[in-house]
C-alpha cells in the first residue's frame, strides 16, 4: 500500500471513531431527556388540601343549622308557650250543680259563655252564685234576671268589690237586694220598689 493510501484510510478511521462517539453522546443525551421527561410527568399529582377535597369539602357546623328532625321545639310549659286559661274547658260538678241551681230560682246569664266562669276558681262567679242562692233560700224571682247584671250592679255599689268587710265574707245582703231589684227592672222593664215585690215561693 503506497504512502497516499494508508494516509486516506488513517483519516477515514479517525472519522468513524468520531461519528461513533458522537453518535454514543447523542444517545445518552436523548436518554437522559427522555429520563428526565419521565421523572417530571410521572410523578403523580399532588393530592388537594383538606380545604378543597370534594371528600372534605366544608359543612355547615349542625349548632348552626337546624335538620327537620332537629327542628327547635315549643316547651310546653303553660308559663313560657300559653297563657293559663282562666276559664276551664269542661265546667265540674259543683259548677253544673250552681248553674242548675240558679236556673231554678229564674237567674241565667246574658250571654251563655259567661256561665263558664262558675267553674273559675280565679273568678267571683261561683262565691256570689253561692250569696244569691243564700239570700233567695226557699223563694225564686217571678221573672228572669240576669246574673252578671245583678252581679255589675252589686260591685258597683261595693267600688269593685264583692264581699263586705264582714268577718266572715258573706255578701252585703241589702246592697244585695237592690242590685237584684234593679236588674230584675231592667230586663223585664218593671217599676219593682223593693225585694218582696220580685220574689215568690218556690213551687
Amino acid at each position: 500500500m503506497t504512502e497516499p493510501e494508508k494516509e486516506s484510510e488513517k483519516q477515514q478511521g479517525i472519522s468513524k471513531e468520531a461519528w461513533t462517539a458522537i453518535s454514543a453522546i447523542a444517545v445518552a443525551l436523548i436518554g437522559g431527556i427522555v429520563t428526565i421527561f419521565a421523572t417530571i410527568y410521572g410523578k403523580s399529582p399532588p393530592s388537594p388540601s383538606p380545604s378543597t377535597s370534594p371528600s372534605q369539602s366544608p359543612t355547615i357546623s349542625s349548632s348552626s343549622s337546624t335538620s327537620p328532625s332537629e327542628s327547635p321545639t315549643i316547651s310546653s310549659s303553660p308559663s313560657e308557650t300559653t297563657p293559663v286559661p282562666t276559664v276551664p274547658p269542661s265546667a265540674s260538678v259543683s259548677a253544673q250543680k250552681l248553674a242548675q241551681a240558679l236556673d231554678i230560682v229564674n237567674i241565667d246569664f246574658s250571654e251563655p259563655k259567661l256561665r263558664d266562669h262558675l267553674d273559675n276558681p280565679f273568678s267571683n262567679y261561683p262565691q256570689f252564685a253561692e250569696g244569691c242562692l243564700k239570700l233567695l233560700n226557699n223563694q225564686r224571682l217571678k221573672k228572669k234576671v240576669y246574673f252578671d247584671v245583678i252581679f255589675w250592679n252589686y260591685t258597683r255599689e261595693l267600688g269593685g268589690k264583692v264581699t263586705s268587710d264582714s268577718p266572715d265574707g258573706d255578701l252585703n245582703t241589702n246592697i244585695l237586694k237592690a242590685a237584684m231589684v234593679k236588674a230584675y227592672n231592667t230586663r223585664n222593664g218593671s217599676n219593682a220598689l223593693s225585694f218582696g215585690d220580685i220574689v215568690e215561693p218556690k213551687q
